[in-house]
Parts: C-alpha cells; structure tokens; sequence
C-alpha cells in the first residue's frame, strides 16, 4: 500500500468517523481473554479461542465502510533508531529521536523494578515521549512459539507518542518499519535477558508496515490496525505473495461501561480481522473467512462486558441463557463475505443457541 493510498485512506475515514464522537472509557479496568498482544494496558489478538461466556441485548447497526480507521494527519515529523552501544544502560533495547527529541525502550531484569515473581517491566523514556517520569508496563515476560510470526510486537503509547517493541525469531535478521511520510526505519535485533528484541518510539499512528527479513530475504510483512486512538495493533504476517482480506468493515454492535454505549466496529482487512470497541480496544484475529460460529472474544470492564463473535451464513440469531431462566440475544450483521456479531453484557452466561431464520437449531455453546 503507497502513501498515498495511506493519506486518502485517512481523508475518507475521516469523513465516515465524523459523526461518531464517544467521550473517553475506562480502559484501565477492560481486560480481554485469548492470546494476548499487551498493548496500552491490554490490547488482544485472539486466535478464535474460546473465551467466557457472558451476555446482554443489543441491536447491530448494518453500516458500512471500506478500510480500516484512519491515520492521523501528522506528516511533518522525523524519527531515528539506533540499536545500543557500548556504553548503553543495561536492558536497552534501542534508543533514537522524534523531531531531536531523545527516547529509549528498556527491559528490565524479570522480576526486578516493581515487577513481582514471574513477570517482566519495559520501561520508555525520553522528552519525546511526552511524560517526564516514562512510562512502565509490567506483566508476564512474552514469549515466542516455535511456529509463531517473525516478530511479536507488543507496547505502549500515549498522546505524544507510541512504543513498539516486541520478541523476533531466531532467524529475524532485522524489521524494515515503514511511517506514513515514506521514512523507513530499520530494526537490528538485541539480545537482552537471552531474548532477542526489536523496538522503535514513533508519533501515534503513523507506522504503516513492517516487513521481516533473515539473511536469505523477506519473510513476511504485517499492515497494523489502528484503533480508534491510533495504537498500532499487529495481527495478521503475510508470506511473500500471500493476500490479506479485502477491506470492508461494519457497525455490528455497541458495548455498555460505566452507564455509556460505546460503539463496536469491525474491521476485515490485510491486518485481519479487527474489532474496535472504543476508545483504543481493540480485539484483532489473523485468521480469514469464513469462521462459522464462534465467539472470538470477552471483554470486561467492572459489573459490565463485551462478547464478539462470528456467524455462519444460516444464523440469524444468537440466545444467551443467564442465571434464573433469562436470555439475551445478539442479531449477526453481514461484513466482507462474513457475518459478527457484538454484545453488551453484564452478568455471565450459561451457554449459547445458533437459530436460523425458521427458528431451527443450527449450532450450540458452551
């Protein structure tokens, strides 16, 4: 995808988003469940796990668009990266400016500076990164599968910036990070607490692609999502010569926290399938069409939560049986070839019934 396919891109989301203007929400308290990709908090790729099962009513809107939300308008920036040198603090990952303005990403040694047994703080400092004292995010140290993609990002942002970093493979010999003013920056992996990283601190939103390389070439490439507040989320590494989805997108629903409807959106794409819940949640999966009837993920924010999830062709609608003999039901909406759906909760569920339109059974749940 050309810069100026990312720049018109933004000019007509911005355009579709106008009318949507939903106040902040505690994100703090929204955990997800799935394989994660920690990202402002928490932010989640899952790969058509199932999760809990809770449920609520609400009624989708079929309004479509054509791409994923937009990038922001900031063009007029620069951005180095620099991996460290020999007289770099321990944990360094890779240090660089935005617009001369310095910043760094730091592991820390497992279990040390706040972190308690079994987890691991990543540090991000630096003037450009808008927050005098940085910012810290703890939590289980991440891991890499033996089949798992090149890289696995993960981070933190806030409103001057965000923070990229995340685990390579063995055989990543570095990350090639595209910007949306045609900058290209490259990564050089670091071993740091016998993990190997990459890591790069840019404006929100405006990395575009990264690619992976090992000495033989490309590996494979990855366009992010970007929710509502820009966070870059990776999801979906295609091959050489592999093709993501078709963009299209969809209004399938709306979530309820802290007394307030947010909307829920998904996004089908290059990056996967995405769902932006508000407010910089967001829920991505790798996996393509058709996924049949599934939930795909569970979202909770105090006595309030989210279910998403997909639907076969045949469903017209989804029943949540709750404690005490009551239901609550989700009513799919067509996106891109696929059909999802997304309901506000608050209070967990017992199981779920698929029925078609003649009222007949066509899938169960626990």
């Amino acid at each position: 995808m050309s810069i100026d396919d990312v720049r018109d891109l933004g000019e007509r989301m911005n355009e579709a988003f106008s009318t949507i203007t939903p106040g902040p929400a505690p994100i703090d308290s929204a955990v997800h469940q799935g394989k994660t990709i920690r990202w402002r908090r928490r932010a989640t790729a899952l790969a058509g796990v199932a999760a809990v099962v809770a449920a609520g009513i609400t009624v989708p809107l079929a309004v479509h668009w054509s791409a994923s939300p937009p990038p922001p308008v900031t063009t007029h920036y620069t951005v180095t990266v620099q991996p460290p040198g020999p007289r770099s603090p321990a944990g360094l990952i890779a240090a660089g400016t935005i617009n001369g303005k310095s910043w760094q990403i730091i592991a820390e040694k497992p279990g040390t500076q706040g972190a308690t047994s079994g987890q691991q703080c990543f540090q991000t400092l630096g003037a450009s990164f808008g927050s005098p004292g940085g910012s810290q995010d703890c939590g289980p140290p991440p891991t890499l599968a033996g089949d798992a993609d090149p890289v696995q990002f993960t981070g933190s942002g806030n409103k001057t910036a965000d923070a990229t970093y995340g685990l390579v493979q063995s055989d990543v010999s570095y990350v090639r990070v595209t910007l949306s003013n045609g900058t290209e920056l490259t990564l050089r992996p670091v071993t740091v607490y016998g993990k190997r990283y990459v890591g790069v601190v840019a404006p929100g939103g405006v990395i575009v692609e990264a690619t992976a390389y090992s000495r033989h070439g490309e590996i494979a490439s990855a366009i992010p999502f970007s929710a509502s507040d820009g966070l870059p989320v990776f999801s979906a590494w295609l091959r050489p010569g592999q093709h993501g989805l078709p963009r299209a997108s969809g209004r399938v629903g709306s979530q309820v926290m802290d007394g307030r409807t947010w909307p829920v959106t998904v996004y089908l794409g290059p990056w996967g399938i995405c769902f932006d819940e508000g407010a910089g949640q967001s829920t991505c999966s790798p996996e393509g069409i058709p996924l049949g009837t599934s939930e795909m993920g569970y979202s909770s924010a105090g006595s309030q939560g989210l279910i998403i999830g997909s639907a076969a062709p045949n469903v017209a609608r989804l029943v949540f049986a709750l404690p005490g003999g009551k239901t609550a039901q989700a009513l799919p909406v067509a996106v891109g070839g696929q059909r999802f759906f997304a309901v506000a909760t608050s209070r967990d569920a017992l199981h779920w019934t698929a029925y078609d339109a003649a009222g007949k059974v066509v899938a169960t749940g626990p």
